[in-house]
């Protein structure tokens, strides 16, 4: 040993930290979708979802797949042990029970190469996507899912499994149900496959227990596939984990751990619950209300029934004719429209005139404040048609604008209700005959696409429900009450509109409203309305008790059932057998987790700045707690004693927190340091990750960048790799086996 070594071994057990063992793992780690360039050929769901969804689509990733000698080498001169990769499932079996030799023979080089630079790989599964095909036949709910599984673990087994100690069947299996179910505050779910509209919650949970079942049977059966080839191979699998206080943790586990039926188990779910905060003036919104990210935050969106588009309305003779003809001119949009969000990105060199509303417009407009008029197209050409040919549109659609109804958040059952008229309305002719009516010359437009997006699979669930089966707390107080309150326009023709001598309501969301009445009552005239102007539309449906949102939104989080720490839970025996098995408990060889933030307290605002950060990838406004991994290795310690512990992924982005990296990975091996003197047995430690790649459809930006070594993938035609200061902090962590 040398001199260095020694002093540096000096130093750490003086400052009570001793360093680790020389068996200890360190590593780096990558996945197979972020870093390996797409191939149309061998589409995977995640390919899929990130393109119905309008994400980032990964491209060219970083090339690993042709350039992992470089990479494999950087890995080397950090002096790690183990180098952490994913097989793609798409690419190895493109179609059912056919394997792909040369997918094969190139994964056995990268693992030949990483063998050679004196690391030892660490082989990945399933790392979040899986063939279209499978999801074709049913997915990951299917009874078949397991045997599907098994076949793919024993094929890659036995051609690359020589010399593979660790292996890894589900990245990360703790966020995978939230493909299944969704918080009630976001619009659309975190991950695929996603599901129909019209199922209800009891729907859902009964899916992601069947989804959780699958999990454990399908890890217990590709673990004895591996076994049977390598005997003395090593499974497991990481769940993700929140850094939680040990207390509260263990009081989260207790909202599983007590289930006794499936039917505990359907009831458990809160995370997509807040009805008893929503009751607002209105029981629905139908108002030309167009769905947005930002507005699903706030309410729950029906299925759309119209789509309208953003365009521009001028005096008929204005010389105004194409866009660029606006520079520096006035354009007049309704304040809390999504015209005035739009306007800066569409038409940039124009200057925004903001009104209270339509009518506010017409004057700017007429007045000559404003040379032109932005807001869909439905809604100008209903000023249009009141006006005597004063106006004209100028071009066409700019965007598009899905109509939608608007429910609070929180009663399942009542979106169902809405969801099933507004079916009916498209599909009955209904819609087509109004439309006539109220746009008449105007060619009937094609009905909207129904429902979320879905792959054949999906298709075979339970069809959607199509009357309130999941009980209605709203449906129950609007009957009690005798009548439907709904918010609606008064001053768009065609939509929403009362004449102002006889008071008399028409338009095409007012026949709409008469229907949800008539489903409801039976009595289409059943139905009162309530003017909104476009500001108030949302605040009418919403509760003045919303202000509570901040401290419901983490209780909703932290006491649903898949916080907890089920899939450990489950190995250690403490899951009821309808989710884990009795032949699944136990079947794993070493603990696997990942961590990444956490709170050290329930201070309101940190927690919910932890659960946004997660929910929106913007890791920089993640909260940074490096004590809960020493917690985390304490807790599994006592949960499965004698199984080896490996942290299978932990790292930064640049910033977290106002932690930089380098701080961050200094304060977390600290933790590990401090387990392993307390003699928990944690052999292993892998930072996420080897270089910058694309991180599961995000932008890529600071908020996504968690590698060592930075490629910039967005403007880099070379995409070089350039080590960041922690790629050297962590060479010396490695070197010195500790802080």
């Amino acid at each position: 040993m040398t001199i260095a070594r020694r002093l540096a071994n000096w130093a750490q057990t003086r400052g009570g930290l001793p360093p680790l063992p020389e068996p200890f793992i360190f590593g780096v780690g990558s996945a197979d979708h972020q870093v390996e360039a797409y191939d149309s050929r061998y589409e995977d769901i995640r390919d899929w979802w990130e393109r119905e969804k309008e994400q980032t689509l990964r491209g060219r990733a970083t090339e690993f797949w042709d350039r992992y000698p470089e990479d494999v080498a950087l890995a080397r001169a950090l002096g790690c042990k183990a180098f952490r990769l994913s097989v793609a499932w798409s690419r190895v079996e493109p179609t059912p029970g056919q394997f792909n030799d040369e997918a094969f023979n190139k994964y056995r080089d990268i693992l030949d190469a990483i063998r050679a630079a004196g690391m030892e790989p660490i082989v990945t599964l399933h790392h979040f996507t899986w063939p279209l095909h499978i999801e074709e036949r049913g997915g990951m709910t299917s009874e078949q899912f397991p045997a599907w599984f098994e076949r793919y673990a024993a094929e890659v087994v036995s051609r690359l499994g020589r010399g593979v100690r660790y292996w890894i069947t589900f990245n990360e299996p703790s966020m995978l149900p939230y493909g299944f179910l969704k918080p009630w505050w976001v619009e659309d779910y975190f991950a695929p496959p996603g599901l129909p509209d019209g199922l209800t919650l009891s729907d859902k949970m009964d899916i992601v227990g069947r989804f959780i079942r699958n999990l454990f049977l399908a890890h217990t059966a590709a673990r004895a596939a591996i076994q049977r080839v390598e005997p003395e191979a090593k499974v497991g699998v990481n769940p993700v984990l929140l850094g939680l206080p040990p207390w509260l943790q263990r009081w989260i586990d207790r909202n599983i751990t007590r289930l006794r039926s499936r039917e505990d188990w359907v009831k458990s779910e809160p995370l997509a619950e807040r009805r008893w905060l929503e009751q607002g003036e209105v029981d629905v919104v139908l108002a030309t209300l167009t769905v947005s990210r930002e507005r699903a935050e706030q309410v729950a969106f029906s299925e759309v029934y119209f789509v309208a588009g953003q365009t521009l309305m001028v005096k008929a003779d204005s010389a105004l004719n194409i866009l660029g003809d606006l520079a520096g001119q006035g354009v007049a949009v309704v304040k809390s429209s999504t015209a005035e969000r739009a306007l800066t990105a569409l038409i940039p060199a124009a200057r925004a005139v903001i009104v209270a509303d339509h009518a506010a417009a017409l004057k700017a407009l007429e007045g000559g404040s404003a040379a032109a008029v932005m807001s869909d197209d439905t809604i100008l050409l209903g000023l249009m048609a009141r006006s005597s040919n004063r106006y004209r549109l100028m071009g066409g659609r700019l965007t598009e604008e899905p109509y939608a109804a608007a429910v609070a958040k929180g009663d399942p059952g009542w979106l169902e209700l809405v969801n099933a008229a507004v079916r009916d309305f498209m599909e009955s002719g209904a819609f087509a005959e109004n439309y006539a009516r109220h746009f008449p010359g105007q060619p009937i437009p094609e009905p909207p696409r129904r429902g979320r997006l879905t792959l054949t699979g999906l298709n075979r669930m339970p069809p959607p429900t199509r009357a309130a089966a999941t009980p209605s707390r709203t449906l129950e107080r609007i009957r009690k009450r005798g009548h439907l309150i709904v918010a609606v326009k008064d001053n768009v023709s065609g939509f929403g509109y009362r004449h102002p001598q006889s008071g008399e309501w028409s338009g095409l969301e007012i026949d709409l409203a008469r229907a949800l009445a008539q489903a409801i009552f039976g009595d289409a005239g059943k139905v009162k309305f309530r003017p909104a102007t476009t500001q108030k539309r949302i605040p009418l449906l919403r509760s003045l008790w919303r202000f509570l949102d901040p401290v419901i939104k983490p209780y909703g989080i932290l006491s649903t059932v898949l916080t907890t720490n089920w899939w450990h839970l489950g190995m250690a025996g403490k899951l009821p057998e309808f989710l884990c098995p009795l032949e699944c408990v136990g079947k794993q060889d070493f603990v696997g987790f990942d961590y990444y933030w956490g709170v050290s307290s329930l201070q309101v605002l940190r927690v919910q700045r932890l659960f946004n950060a997660i929910a929106a990838s913007q890791y920089s406004q993640a909260t940074v707690w490096p004590e809960a991994l020493y917690g985390m290795l304490k807790y599994h310690a006592e949960l499965l004693p004698g199984k080896e512990i490996l942290i299978v992924e932990n790292g930064c982005v640049d910033v977290a927190d106002g932690v930089d990296r380098v701080t961050y990975l200094r304060e977390h091996i600290k933790q590990v340091q401090r387990a392993r003197r307390e003699g928990v047995n944690v052999i292993g430690y892998i930072c996420w990750c080897i270089t910058s790649n694309r991180e599961w459809g995000a932008p890529f930006n600071a908020d996504s960048d968690f590698g060592l070594y930075h490629i910039d993938l967005d403007t880099d035609p070379e995409l070089k790799r350039t080590p960041t200061a922690a790629a050297e902090v962590y060479r010396q962590i490695i070197a010195r086996r500790g802080v």
